[in-house]
């Protein structure tokens, strides 16, 4: 439901003429991260005690000159419907909307040990191949034990680790028991 209510405002959003999409997203990506990450400012959004002005004023209103007029105003209509909490979800929504406009689609590689920047370079050239599409990568530190690269916009996922190699090769010996 949520998403399609958010759809609604991105879509007022991409018929404003003379309003870069990016310039939108950058303006709404710090908003929607705070939003994000923490659940007192979930709990403050959803929260029916306090007032759609109050809302606004602790969220909207400090950053009223970084905002574009009409981001401002747009905030402000989503503040009077109470629909501040759906700003993460508008920023999701615009962003596939200008991977799918400009052919660029971000992903992400994931692993424990560190990438050589040329390989990444190869596995965007092979994906990019592949899938038809210009694909950026970034390299992400995590603790799994192997690699995994996901363009989740494309519905591409990728994952080796030595978990997955090690279970294939028991259900290999398994059948040929």
């Amino acid at each position: 439901m949520n998403t399609l209510v958010a759809k609604k405002y991105a879509k007022a959003l991409l018929a404003i003429d003379g309003l870069s999409i990016e310039s939108v997203i950058e303006q709404l990506k710090s908003v929607a991260e705070v939003i994000k990450s923490s659940s007192d400012v979930q709990e403050f959004l959803n929260s029916p005690l306090t007032s759609k002005k109050n809302k606004f004023e602790a969220l909207v209103t400090p950053l009223k000159d970084k905002l574009d007029s009409k981001v401002y105003n747009l905030l402000s209509l989503m503040s009077e419907k109470g629909r501040l909490s759906l700003i993460p979800d508008l920023v999701d929504i615009l962003d596939k909307e200008l991977q799918a406009k400009t052919g660029l689609y971000t992903g992400v590689v994931e692993s424990s040990d560190k990438i050589d920047k040329s390989m990444i370079e190869k596995l965007e050239k092979k994906l990019s191949a592949y899938s038809n599409a210009n694909v950026k990568l970034e390299v992400k530190k995590s603790d799994i034990d192997g690699i995994k690269v996901e363009v989740s916009d494309l519905g591409l996922e990728l994952n080796f680790s030595k978990e997955s190699v090690k279970k294939a090769l028991l259900d290999e010996i398994r059948k040929a028991l």
